[in-house]
Parts: C-alpha cells; structure tokens; sequence
C-alpha cells in the first residue's frame, strides 16, 4: 500500500473516536494499543489490532483484555514484552501472529483460526488433537522450546503449512503428516531430540520438506507411491543410516542436501533415476565409502542417460576410494560442478565425457597420485594440499584458474620445467596458477617492485593480447591468508582495480597470472594523440589480512606477430623495453608461422 493512502485511512480510523481508541474498529498505534489492553477499554467495534514495534517496549495486557472485542478478526503483536496474567481471546478470531505469546496450552484459542503463528511461545502441547481447528491453515511454533508432541492433524484437514523449526525438545512426529492431503510446507529443522517420522510418507502435496539438524533422526520414511511436489529434501547433520530404495519416487526431486550425515553409509542405485535432480550434496558423509552403481533395468531401455539434469555434485569428506561410477557415459551430461575434496583417490578417472564440467575439486586427497586427463572445457581446477601429486596434464594450460598451492612433490618432479615454459603457457590469456615454491618462470623478466609502465601507440595496444605476471611470496609466520591488490590504469585513470586472496597457504608460493589487455586497460585504451600510458601495478593489502613478505615480481607482455613497420617502431622507441615484448602466433596475425619463428625473441 502506498505510504500517502495508508496515512489517509489511518487518519480516517481515528477520526471514528479521537478520544476513545476502544471504540475504534483498528488499531497499530502502541499508546492507544496500551491503553485498551491494559485498561480493559475494548468493545466490539474492534477488529483488527496491528502492532509492530521498531524496538521492544513493555505491553501489560489485563487477564480479560479481549473480553469485550467479540468481533476482533485479527491480532498481529511484534517485539513486545509481555506482562500480566493468562488472557482469554474471542472465539472469532481469524488471524494471530504473537511471537513470544503468553500462551501455555491452546485451550483457550478461538477454533476460527486460519492462522496461528506464536513462535517463541510457552505452548506446550493440543492435549491430543485439533479437531475444533478445521480452518487452521497456517501453524507456526518454532522456537517453541516447551513443545514435546507434535499435534495431531487428522482434524486439520486444510492446513497447508506447519513450522516446529528449533523446538529442540520435540521427540516424534505424529503418523498424521505421513499422509495429510493438503500439507504443502513441513519444517522441522533444529529439532534435536527428533527421532522418529512415521514409517511412510504419503502426503501427496508435500513441497517443502526440512529436516536439517535432527541429529537423533536415524530413518527417512519409505515413499510408497510417486510425490510429485517436492523439490528440495533437506536432510543435513542427521543421523540417517540409509535412504530407502523409494527414494526414487520423489520424482519432482531437484536438490538433495545430505551434508554431514555422518552415518549415511548407503545410498541405493534408485537414486539414479531421479530424472529432475539438479544438486546432490554429500559433504562431510565419512562412512560413505562408495558411492552406488546404476543397476541396469531392462524395462528402462529407452533411458538414454540417467542424472539427466544433475548440474553440481559434492563428494567431499566421504572416504571413497573408488569413483568409477563417473566413467559411465550414460551419466551426467549436464554436470559443470564436481566436488572430490578430502576422498582417498589415488587417480582420477577418465572424464572426458563429461562435456560441460567447469569446475573440478580434488583438494586434499593426499593418496591422489596424477590427473592425466581433464575435459577441455574446464575452467577452474583446484587440486590444494595433494601432498602425493607428482604428475599432471599439460591440458591445465587451457584452464582459467589453477590452485596447486601446498603440492611439494608436483615441484619437486620439475612441473616448472616441464609444464609453464614460454611455449605452453602465452596462448592461455587468462590462466592463473597458485603453486608452492620460491621460482617463477624464467622466461617472465624480474622487477623490483611490483608495478610496469610503458608508453604504447594505437597500432601496438591492438596487437597486445596480455599481460603475464608473477608474484613469489611467503606468507608471515603465524598468518596464512594473504590478499592482493591489483590496479590497471592509462593516462593516470584508473581502469580496473581488483583483489585476489590466498587461504590456507604454507611456505613459499607462486602466483603466475594472464590477463587479457583489454579487459586491464579497456577497448578504446588510447588517447587523440594515438599514444597512451599505460600502468599496472601489484601490492600486498595489509587491511584484512596479515603481511606477506614478496620476494620476486616478474613481467612479460603478449604480444601478436607485428608487421615491419611496427616491428621497426618498437625497436626505435625508448619508452618501452622490446624484452618486455614476447610476440606469438596467433590465428588473426598478419605473419606466417615461419615469419614468427624468424623474428621471435630468443629466451
């Protein structure tokens, strides 16, 4: 409602009886809600008490404060503290909100609810059942740390949503939510001391369904018939041993959160036949020590692929030793995000399949031996503290973003050598590589200080493809984060400024970066003159994060292959060193491939 006509109508109410706000049929003011209710000055002209304090201000409610306002249809009560005897409510009440209510049993609760939201509350149970409370719609007991037993729903038959969120004293859930016909939302996160749900789930319009943190709960309801309204299953830190193998009829399934179900040791093979399942989150389920095969099912002939929709897969913490099951090419043609962290894999799999992966996790698996092949298409590899890791593909060159930081033994075995020399590494504009040690590739030039500043004409910045850059520093004892500053300008404006953060480091590393020139100084970087200034620089922030010593800067611009006349004027002018130039082939360049190897700079 616009603020101007809510203004009007309240001036309209009090207009009704300025002196005499009991006779109103509304009130939100807190003075005038005050004074009803402690005063006993209600009558039936009030329908509606709206009162939603900005800061908490005491409210004394007299014992028969709603005695007189028999035709009260709502009352919404926030951020008030509370004071006098147990109050009554009039049975025509449609609609309470009262957080923190005074309410101790639902005794005296007017049966016409359609809404009964009194989180915080001292409720403790139904006394068996709800069988006056046929329009109920909406209950909301969260937080309610007195509540011991789940009411019975039989008698509730058009409640479409029931929070019990946090009451942690909360030990079973009764049968009725098993097979209610109009439960839509069913929130029982927090709930510790759950530990039982009925033996089956029926409730066919069930779409929210949170158990998330019902540490005692050791059994999830088999799911007899086909529920086509949920899509998210929120199962996190529970202690859930097994799914059922009817799981599968979940059908409308499109994110399943298992995080941290650390005696979840079985998951059945009819989760591959999930057909809308996006996100499978497994992280932290340590007895999980082998993750399913699809069972092969005659009358599913024509499935072509199974996961056909699954986007992002987390396996992290799980123990497995075996992930075969990512060989299957009838698997996961949709996945871009696949989580390994912490497993004791000793290789990975051949996953070239796996067409539209971006991004791929194996941090931490310190059994992990090699990584042979990687799909072309991944853009980011993180591979941190893989202590065992001796020998991986050159294919990471065509990687954008690479953290092999803490793995001593790849160094060790001459992936420097091997790997990043000028002949891999130019044509990946845009690679960055974290990697333990104090060297930086040699074919980078070394600069004292952390900064490059040249003087480049029109007809040369369009021939720029980047700007590679190395940083070798070591962390500070006692600190192991460490954040960078970078800022790019031209003519002294600045163009782009950017921070870049290392967590969890130890000893030396090196960071080895490829920028795309336009995306550091912009398009249309140069000035009417058809010459600019152009300025990069690197430094450590001291804000956030603890100091890091930086040992070596190194800078090398890529460069395409420059016709003569260019060539000519690079070497003539004094504002930029032509060491600093690397030309390369690339497939827009004027020159031959034999005309790039004449004129190439001998590193």
């Amino acid at each position: 409602m616009h603020d101007l006509i809510k203004l009007m109508g309240q001036d309209i109410v009090k207009q009704e009886y300025p002196d005499e706000p009991g006779k109103r049929s509304r009130l939100w003011c807190y003075d005038d809600v005050f004074e009803v209710l402690s005063e006993d000055m209600g009558t039936n002209a009030v329908k509606g008490i709206v009162l939603q304090l900005p800061t908490q201000k005491e409210l004394v409610i007299s014992p028969n404060a709603f005695t007189h306002m028999r035709r009260l249809k709502m009352l919404i009560v926030r951020n008030a503290k509370i004071s006098g005897g147990p109050v009554s409510l009039p049975n025509d009440l449609r609609w309470l909100e009262w957080p923190g209510c005074p309410l101790s049993t639902p005794v005296c609760v007017p049966k016409k609810l359609v809404c009964f939201e009194v989180p915080q509350s001292q409720i403790v149970g139904f006394g068996g059942n709800l069988k006056d409370f046929q329009n109920l719609k909406f209950i909301n007991f969260r937080d309610c740390q007195s509540l011991v037993c789940m009411p019975n729903l039989e008698c509730t038959p058009n409640l479409e949503e029931l929070n019990l969120r946090g009451c942690m004293n909360l030990e079973h859930a009764h049968k009725s939510i098993g097979y209610h016909g109009k439960l839509q939302f069913l929130d029982l996160c927090g709930c510790s001391k759950l530990y039982e749900l009925p033996g089956e789930l029926r409730s066919t319009n069930l779409q929210h369904l949170n158990l998330n943190h019902c540490s005692k709960l050791q059994r999830f309801p088999d799911i007899p018939n086909k529920i086509t309204g949920i899509e998210t299953l929120n199962l996190e830190s529970t202690s859930i041993e097994e799914l059922p193998a009817s799981i599968e009829n979940l059908v409308s399934l499109e994110r399943m959160d298992l995080m941290y179900c650390k005696k979840l040791a079985i998951l059945p093979p009819s989760i591959y036949r999930l057909p809308n399942l996006q996100i499978l989150n497994l992280r932290g389920c340590s007895k999980l020590v082998k993750f399913p095969k699809e069972e092969e099912d005659s009358s599913d002939a024509h499935m072509k692929t199974v996961f056909p929709k699954l986007d992002y897969l987390d396996l992290s913490g799980c123990n497995l030793s075996d992930i075969e099951f990512l060989e299957n090419h009838s698997c996961f043609p949709l996945l871009r995000y696949l989580i390994l962290r912490g497993n004791n894999l000793a290789k990975l799999p051949t996953c070239g399949h796996l067409y539209k992966l971006l991004c791929l996790d194996v941090s931490n698996c310190q059994q992990l031996q090699e990584i042979l092949k990687i799909p072309r298409q991944l853009r980011e590899l993180s591979a941190v503290g893989c202590q065992s890791l001796s020998k991986i593909t050159s294919d990471i060159c065509h990687v954008d973003d690479v953290d092999l930081s803490s793995c001593h033994e790849l160094v060790r075995n001459g992936f420097m050598n091997d790997l990043f020399n000028l002949e891999h590494f130019p044509p990946t504009i845009g690679c960055r590589v974290l990697l333990p040690g104090g060297e930086m590739p040699k074919w980078l030039l070394p600069y004292g200080e952390g900064n490059i500043s040249f003087m480049a004409s029109k007809d040369l910045y369009e021939n720029l493809l980047g700007l590679a850059f190395a940083v070798v520093f070591e962390v500070k004892e006692g600190k192991k984060d460490v954040e960078f500053q970078l800022l790019a300008n031209v003519n002294g404006e600045k163009t782009r400024e950017e921070s870049k953060t290392f967590r969890s480091l130890d000893l030396d590393h090196m960071w080895l970066d490829c920028r795309k020139a336009k995306l550091l100084w912009g398009g249309d970087a140069v000035g009417p003159n058809d010459w600019s200034h152009f300025q990069f620089s690197i430094r450590v922030s001291r804000e956030q994060f603890g100091d890091a010593i930086v040992k070596k800067f190194g800078f090398r611009l890529i460069c395409k292959l420059l016709e003569n006349d260019l060539e000519v004027l690079l070497q003539e002018d004094q504002s930029l060193d032509p060491a600093l130039i690397y030309k390369v082939w690339h497939e827009d360049s004027q020159t031959s491939s034999e005309e790039e190897s004449s004129s190439e700079t001998e590193d």
